[in-house]
């Protein structure tokens, strides 16, 4: 593991903006490697001296402590990662410059920090480097979609509310990419630079292939789905523990569960029985019923929002992000109302609508919150 990643993490938990999942990663990786921790001790009383200033102010700061350390003949790229516009099928712009700003103020003052107590202990000033340059995260919020090139050529499809961290430049000897949430890859084949995807419960490793990965932090379970080629998955909570998935299958973890070695994988061609007894499953992907080119699991990636016998709260949770809405269920009986659906051009309230006409619940529309009663 880099330094550039345990700076990343530390950046984001200094700045309030670390997610609980990137908490337990930054302690996972200091508890394999104790050395750091006076740094980062030091690093963290620095941040804790800095009395917060208004965003012009910290600007001003920046700017001055920029030429300070040019002088001395260290160069620090702070150029802000940005998608180009052909890459961005949506993009929605409320309050997001606020957002930068806030959240810029903060890694700037995270890189003054670490190059200060860099100079302070003589040390080499890559590592302050690798924050502002080396590392690029793109995130999509409700209601968006993305597309991205990596560096070697792979195409990934982001949905809403996900997260994607990965290197500007793949210079080491494997790919690896850090998502939270929900992302299609297309791999470039490479068989001398494995392509590794980390998520919260699961590693999957690839030489060139494409599968769809559903991981949000929130959601009980993982999955990820195999469109062509061959994936290889380890559980974080036991690495041993490896399984190989064909064409057209996916292996479906509960998160929640606790995994230890005796557990046996359920090989399935169809949903049976609650899924907590078993973890994990390694099911077929699931096809539209009037469309047999068309799975399921990456229906979104085709703009088309699909569900095939799914409860009601992990249906909500889709449309949640697909049409950026919160959905309370007042009546708690139809959250594990089983329905099954299709949307391509539907706007909310049809999608609604049809739900409704097909399930028999009520709702309303207060702003941004569909009440289910």
């Amino acid at each position: 593991m880099s330094n550039d990643r345990i700076w990343m993490l530390l950046t984001r938990k200094l700045s309030g903006e670390a997610t609980q999942t990137e908490l337990e990663e930054l302690y996972a990786i200091l508890a394999v490697h104790p050395e750091q921790l006076h740094s980062i001790e030091e690093i963290t009383q620095l941040w804790n001296q800095v009395t917060p200033q208004d965003t012009d102010f910290m600007e001003a700061t920046f700017l001055a402590h920029v030429e300070r350390m040019k002088s001395r003949g260290i160069i620090l790229n702070t150029d802000e990662p940005v998608l180009d516009e052909n890459e961005i099928e949506k993009v929605k712009s409320i309050s997001a410059w606020k957002k930068f700003r806030i959240g810029i103020f903060a890694t700037l003052a995270i890189i003054i920090i670490f190059a200060g107590w860099s100079l302070l202990h003589s040390k080499n000033i890559t590592d302050t480097q690798s924050i502002a340059t080396k590392t690029k995260e793109v995130k999509t919020l409700n209601g968006t979609r993305t597309k991205i090139i990596l560096p070697d050529g792979s195409h990934v499809w982001l949905n809403a509310g996900s997260k994607l961290n990965y290197q500007k430049k793949f210079d080491s000897n494997v790919r690896e990419v850090f998502l939270s949430g929900e992302a299609y890859f297309d791999v470039v084949h490479n068989a001398k630079k494995p392509f590794i995807i980390h998520t919260a419960t699961i590693n999957i490793k690839v030489l060139g292939t494409q599968f769809n990965v559903k991981a949000y932090d929130d959601d009980k379970i993982t999955e990820t789905s195999l469109i062509k080629g061959s994936v290889e998955i380890s559980l974080k909570k036991n690495a041993s523990k490896k399984y190989i998935l064909k064409p057209n299958q996916k292996l479906v973890l509960l998160n929640e569960i606790l995994l230890d070695g005796d557990m046996k994988v359920k090989s399935t061609h169809k949903d049976s029985g609650d899924i907590a007894m078993y973890a994990p499953q390694i099911k077929e992907l699931t096809y539209l019923k009037n469309d047999n080119n068309t799975n399921v699991e990456s229906s979104w990636t085709r703009n088309i929002l699909s569900f095939e016998d799914e409860p009601f709260y992990e249906v909500a949770k889709k449309l949640e992000r697909w049409y950026d809405v919160s959905i309370i269920f007042e009546n708690k009986r139809w959250e594990h109302q089983y329905m099954s659906g299709a949307f391509e051009n539907e706007n909310l309230a049809q999608a609604m609508n049809a739900l409704k006409f097909t399930t028999g619940f009520n709702y309303k529309q207060e702003g941004n919150t569909i009440i289910i009663y």
